[in-house]
């Protein structure tokens, strides 16, 4: 498939009207003919990003978050309807392999992430819900994700479902470190049921994918949710860049000391 949304005015979209293109976070009367492009679009948004220079992707991705974040995570927890002839698998999977996701873990270095999720506005009470809804998708996806890892389908590349798995893990791993103060029994915090699931299948590809992506992701994630020492001294430290604690949050300014609210 393309590597672009099939709509003849998409080549004439600037960088951020194009990321919206792909979200889904337009009208329905521009979305109608990507609609069924839509599950593609994760791999849409990496060549996407890979065309940007590295000195613009930052300022891209900054100012996407900091307009459209609120709707990007609105529109994971309640990803839109697919087209009626869309296998059911796919239509499964598209809840948490689409491109609110991708997009969601490409904004997660923004201090505007961090600030979103631990806002007390009605705007932000999404971001309450992002860390179940993403572990218990994953959770329900793990049999036939993993199915496929092993039995990788025709129509999909190598390693098509380790990179499915690896980004919402990602996301989880950012998440727990950005909820960390959070008490043992907060609802912002994943269930105990769905934990421990998540927890077997973070061990599985551990232990079979150690030297991928998906092994290393899974590791960090599993010392999280199990309070190993030395990963949650990594995790405090981690969250105060999250938090830009310690830097400027200006797009190229490097300063650490007298800081001021120029970011805000």
């Amino acid at each position: 498939m393309d590597a672009q949304p099939e709509t003849m005015l998409f080549a004439n979209l600037n960088e951020i009207e194009k990321l919206l293109s792909c979200c889904h976070l337009v009208s329905r009367a521009q979305l109608n003919p990507i609609l069924p492009a839509l599950i593609e679009t994760p791999l849409q948004l990496r060549k996407l990003r890979m065309r940007m220079p590295m000195d613009q992707q930052d300022i891209v991705f900054h100012k996407f978050a900091a307009l459209y974040l609120p709707s990007l995570v609105g529109h994971f927890l309640e990803p839109p309807s697919l087209p009626s002839n869309i296998p059911a698998f796919m239509a499964e999977e598209f809840r948490l392999n689409n491109p609110y996701l991708e997009m969601i873990g490409v904004v997660s270095h923004t201090p505007y992430f961090s600030r979103f999720l631990l806002s007390n506005e009605a705007g932000a009470a999404g971001g309450k819900r992002l860390m179940q809804t993403v572990a218990e998708r994953l959770v329900a996806l793990g049999p036939s994700w993993d199915r496929k890892m092993i039995n990788p389908p025709p129509d999909r590349e190598h390693g098509y479902y380790q990179s499915a798995a690896s980004t919402p893990i990602q996301l989880l791993s950012t998440l727990l470190v950005i909820f960390v103060k959070e008490p043992s029994d907060s609802p912002h915090l994943i269930g105990t049921d769905t934990q421990t699931e998540l927890i077997s299948w973070l061990r599985i590809w551990k232990r079979r994918h150690g030297n991928e992506f998906l092994g290393r992701v899974s590791s960090r994630t599993l010392g999280q949710l199990t309070k190993q020492p030395q990963i949650m001294q990594e995790v405090l430290q981690m969250r105060r860049l999250l938090k830009n604690w310690d830097v400027c949050g200006m797009v190229g300014c490097d300063k650490t000391t007298e800081l001021k609210a120029c970011s805000r």
